[in-house]
């Protein structure tokens, strides 16, 4: 029984949970928790690039004496032509790995599409390694359909990818 609590802890959300966004003092904090969850590698540079960008959405949780626990990286694709509306692009959502499985990655994906519906997009578009099913049960899980697969997309190893969208209207 006693191990059975211990489960069911373990996928509770911890206590102190806030979303914030990123800024450029949590660049080495996002670069540590992708290659501790096997991301494609992002450099510094990248990510204060796409700090500055004022379409990017960059948000990281705190728990649990974590300054960054997790981030979700993406941005919104302004419409060419005003009826089109825009879009939105996923590139990242990482959660340290002693904190998944208790939410914080949903809080993170809530917080990107609710920043998506504030800004009137029609759809979220993502890549995801066709190997990586748990990743793919979250996006089905949250409403994404496969598009089509990328032959060949991902290095390192080298790997096709599932293209994702979820239509938001």
């Amino acid at each position: 029984m006693h191990n059975l609590k211990a489960v069911t802890e373990r996928c509770e959300q911890p206590a102190e949970v806030r979303i914030r966004p990123v800024e450029a003092c949590h660049v080495a904090d996002l670069i540590r928790l992708g290659l501790e969850t096997n991301l494609s590698p992002w450099t510094a540079g990248c990510y204060l690039d796409e700090i500055k960008n004022i379409d990017s959405v960059l948000l990281r949780v705190i728990a649990d004496g974590y300054s960054t626990a997790g981030f979700v990286a993406g941005r919104i694709v302004p419409a060419t032509e005003p009826q089109d509306g825009s879009d939105a692009e996923i590139y990242n959502i990482a959660v340290a790995e002693p904190l998944q499985k208790q939410g914080l990655g949903q809080l993170l994906f809530d917080a990107f599409a609710g920043k998506c519906r504030r800004r009137d997009v029609g759809n979220i578009w993502l890549e995801v390694r066709e190997s990586n099913h748990k990743a793919i049960a979250f996006y089905e899980k949250n409403g994404f359909e496969p598009v089509q697969t990328r032959k060949h997309f991902y290095h390192d190893p080298r790997e096709h990818a599932i293209l994702m969208k979820l239509a938001l209207k």
